[in-house]
This record gives C-alpha cells, sequence and structure tokens, in this order.
C-alpha cells in the first residue's frame, strides 16, 4: 500500500477491548519446522484473550499480539494463513498458535484454562437501520480506496449493507495484490462517506499491521459492521 491510514486519535478513544474470554495457558516458543511440537521451550504462564474470532496473545515477558479474525474451520480449529503467518485457535479455547514465515519461529499457548469471561457482546442494536449502498456511493468509496493500493486494479471488493446511524462511517473489506504480486487476503477498512449530489468518500483506516486491524474492526463492529 502507498501509505498506511491510521485511525483518529478520536475514534481510538473510543474503543475498548473486545469482549472476550481471558484465558491462562502454557506459553511456549520454538523454530519454525516440520514438527515444532517436539522443540518448544517452556515459557512459563501467559494469558489470551479471545473473542470468538480473533486472539490477543500475551508472552511471559508482558509484551502481546493481536490476530486478525480466523475465517476457516478446519479440524476443531480456526485458521488464517495471510502468507507471512498462519494463526490457530482451537475451537475449544485450549490452545492456540502463531506461526510467523519470516521470523521462522512458532509460538503456542497451550493447556488454556477460562480465568475470567467477561460479559458477551450485546447484540447490534435493532434500532440501527440498514441500507445498499447507492452506485454512486459505492463507486465514490472504491475510489479513495484505490487511491491508497500499490496494485488499484487488483483490488476485489466486500461490500457492507451502510448503518444509517452508524456515526456515519462506513466498513468493508478489499483484498489486492502486494508488492510481491500475491493477493494479501481481505483487510478491513473505514472511511467517511459524504453524502451531497456528488457523493465521496474519505478514509478512516485501512490495513496496517494486525493489532491496528484488530482496532479497526473493533472500531467497525461498534458502528453496526461485520
Amino acid at each position: 500500500m502507498k501509505k498506511t491510514i491510521i485511525l483518529a486519535a478520536s475514534i481510538f478513544a473510543s474503543v475498548n477491548s473486545f469482549a472476550s474470554d481471558v484465558l491462562s495457558c502454557d506459553y511456549a516458543k520454538a523454530p519454525l519446522s516440520k514438527d515444532p511440537a517436539s522443540q518448544m521451550v517452556q515459557m512459563g504462564k501467559a494469558n489470551v484473550e479471545f473473542d470468538g474470532k480473533s486472539f490477543k496473545a500475551y508472552r511471559s515477558d508482558g509484551s502481546f499480539t493481536f490476530t486478525p479474525p480466523l475465517t476457516t474451520p478446519s479440524n476443531g480449529m480456526l485458521i488464517l494463513d495471510d502468507k507471512t503467518k498462519v494463526f490457530a485457535a482451537a475451537s475449544d479455547k485450549s490452545s492456540f498458535a502463531i506461526s510467523d514465515r519470516i521470523a521462522k519461529t512458532t509460538e503456542q499457548w497451550a493447556n488454556c484454562t477460562i480465568i475470567n469471561k467477561e460479559p458477551a457482546k450485546p447484540e447490534k442494536v435493532e434500532s440501527w437501520k440498514y441500507r445498499n449502498l447507492t452506485t454512486s456511493e459505492k463507486k465514490a468509496v472504491e475510489s479513495a480506496i484505490r487511491d491508497q493500493l500499490k496494485d488499484p486494479d487488483s483490488a476485489k471488493f466486500k461490500h457492507s449493507k451502510f448503518v444509517s446511524n452508524g456515526k456515519g462511517a462506513y466498513c468493508g473489506l478489499v483484498n489486492s495484490k502486494n508488492s510481491y504480486g500475491g493477493y494479501a487476503g481481505d483487510t478491513p477498512f473505514m472511511v467517511m462517506i459524504i453524502n451531497n449530489k456528488n457523493p465521496h468518500a474519505g478514509v478512516i483506516a485501512l490495513g496496517g499491521d494486525s493489532s491496528a486491524q484488530t482496532a479497526t474492526i473493533t472500531v467497525c463492529r461498534d458502528n453496526g459492521y461485520f
């Protein structure tokens, strides 16, 4: 992407941690290999926060990492492969893993038990009203996002319905080719649609690292999307 648009501070200020289960796990790390489990070095206890789609995994040194939403069910696991990393979460919340092809490491959070269950996130407010984007609005959104991409002609969009009282923001997903010529996977974006005789859109958030994308998704969900 030509540049990463970061969420405005005022929007970040409104984001709370996503509703999730907090789990205590055994944290271990190993060089990435065909059989990383045999080389796992136990590094103590560490917590994981899991909302059923994404997880925030802490390490024993206090650092942490966010994951994008895991979308592919496979043998009791939720999986996401973004070509640089593979993220996995057991559907029973017993284990989590991240394999990093660039750093050539595998991290694992195993034997997890729930230590604090946060209240479930409320369902979308019934008073929210949804409508399809007009042709002009959709064109404005796609034009604004394409302007930020390395390969704008490769962009493939997944549009949401516009939330009429979602504070004016609009969220969707875009998949486009990266510097290596491969598709990077669905990336969340948030724009502000200005409606007049000739609608146009301003980009608020697009891409970034996993924590920035998680923050974008959280704000979008708070506004009735995803």
